[in-house]
């Protein structure tokens, strides 16, 4: 494959996991409530797909570092979890009973981290150091394009599909079909270089803490999704309930925001090719922060708009840049380990910020909504503007 086509190539399996994480906001939300169980039985399921994904890309990480396939490190274990998240997603609309949904759904979310770790850590690996920033970014807008296309289909086809049976299976076939072909296309078209194949065995050691930008990195995310995992889950409610607009009008002003991220991705990720990664990360958490301090100050449907339109610039900018430090900062042969601990880092702090932000939201209102946010993306880029981020010395790994 001719290297000018290899980060376009190596983007296309993030169409399918847009898709399928799409589907989690959506249909899956419809299904469940087809049994008519309480909300928390319903939040129960859903949430399982941030529960898996503080442990299980770690664990696949670390086994494809220490894996000496043919075809490579890495992709065996994107066709594995792709085939077991494929199969899941087919039978989730044929489940007869809540339990069964649950157990379904858990192994697709088990299934699509499995594959989702390995194959983020196959992107820096595949294509050139001064190519990583423009990958990421085409891989940001497929995502955003596969998450897109869900959003809009998805209830025509489960609409379509309730006129020929009771279990709405057309979309659910249709995102796994997209899901697995983007990942066969990427397997047979894409070959891992051998320097990343031959590796001699390594050693597991829980030393993530002795690599100090990996440190910084790790510290930063977590609070930058302090800040995301605490605002996404109420935003709608809070646009209803404060600024008294209509949950569509809400709707769409989310997906202004990922829309706007889709056509940043690109020119963010090759502007981070050309000037130090560490400073457009900052840029965009600066922005983040500052457009949630305009929020504090949103009362009109215009207003939320532009509001939305520069948090999409600003986290798109931080989604563009995060893997690609990642890669510069661990050591090549345990990228996928690290690719885990970072997902860790990311998945854990949704999962506290969203839960006191509700139980602030009961307690004292939303006047905490806003402020709170904002002082976990504050900690974010002061921790981004003071830390000296600098590349692994590979030399220390011969």
């Amino acid at each position: 494959m001719n290297k000018k086509f290899s980060p376009y190539i190596i983007g296309l399996p993030n169409l399918g996991v847009g898709l399928l994480w799409a589907m989690n906001m959506t249909l899956i939300p419809m299904l469940v409530a087809t049994f008519n169980v309480s909300n928390s039985k319903s939040a129960f399921l859903i949430t399982m797909g941030s529960f898996t994904g503080i442990f299980v890309q770690y664990l696949s990480g670390l086994l494809s570092d220490r894996s000496h396939f043919k075809m490579g490190r890495r992709k065996p274990f994107m066709i594995m979890g792709s085939i077991a998240t494929t199969i899941a997603m087919c039978a989730m609309p044929f489940s007869k009973s809540y339990l069964t949904l649950f157990v379904i759904a858990f192994i697709f979310y088990f299934s699509l981290n499995f594959y989702q770790g390995p194959y983020y850590s196959l992107i820096p690996e595949t294509v050139e150091e001064n190519q990583l920033g423009l990958a990421n970014g085409f891989s940001k807008v497929i995502s955003v394009l596969g998450g897109a296309f869900i959003f809009v289909t998805g209830p025509i086809l489960w609409s379509s599909s309730s006129s020929l049976n009771k279990n709405h299976a057309l979309p659910f076939l249709v995102a796994a079909f997209l899901g697995i072909i983007t990942v066969i296309v990427t397997v047979l078209l894409v070959k891992e270089k051998p320097i990343y194949t031959e590796k001699k065995n390594i050693k597991l050691a829980f030393d993530f803490y002795k690599f100090p930008s990996a440190m910084k990195l790790f510290l930063a995310m977590f609070f930058i999704y302090m800040g995301y995992g605490g605002i996404t889950p109420f935003f709608v409610k809070y646009c209803i309930n404060n600024l008294h607009i209509s949950e569509g009008t809400a709707s769409f002003s989310l997906l202004l925001l990922t829309m706007t991220g889709a056509i940043f991705a690109y020119p963010l990720g090759v502007l981070s090719d050309k000037i130090e990664r560490k400073k457009v990360m900052l840029f965009g958490s600066l922005i983040f922060t500052l457009s949630l301090l305009g929020g504090l100050f949103v009362t009109t449907t215009s207003a939320l708009y532009i509001m939305m339109c520069f948090i999409g610039i600003g986290f798109i900018a931080i989604q563009v840049t995060s893997y690609s430090i990642l890669a510069e900062v661990v050591p090549t042969e345990r990228l996928g380990e690290f690719m885990g601990i970072f997902n860790f880092f990311v998945s854990f702090s949704q999962f506290i910020s969203g839960n006191l932000m509700g139980l602030l939201l009961d307690t004292v209102g939303y006047k905490a909504f806003f402020p709170l946010s904002i002082l976990w993306l504050v900690i974010a880029s002061i921790i981004l503007s003071v830390s000296k981020i600098k590349k692994y010395d590979t030399s220390l790994s011969l």
